[in-house]
């Protein structure tokens, strides 16, 4: 059987090479693919839980305004994200 791995141009060389060595040692030793976690099924079901109906309704809520025409320009969009920003680092400080 033969597998084709299509790795963008703009991907890292380090990254490159670590896909490399990875096919190769994957072709000689496939079992070893048993060895990898991909989080598949977790991954996307830590993701669903994530749209609860209340997040739901904001999202829709949001949706409505928008298409009402009342979006952001630029700049209050940049104003609102610097506010969050300066909010975020206030409440986890590192």
């Amino acid at each position: 059987m033969r597998l084709e791995i299509i790795i963008p141009d703009s991907t890292r060389p380090d990254l490159k090479a670590m896909l490399t060595s990875l096919t190769q040692r994957l072709s000689a030793r496939p079992e070893l693919v048993e060895e990898i976690h991909l989080n598949g099924d977790d991954e996307d079901a830590a993701i669903q839980r994530m749209f609860t109906p209340e997040r739901l309704a904001i999202i829709d809520a949001a949706d409505a305004d928008i298409s009402a025409g009342n979006g952001l320009t630029m700049e209050q969009l940049d104003a609102r994200l610097a506010a969050t920003r300066t909010e975020w680092l206030a409440a986890n400080p590192s």
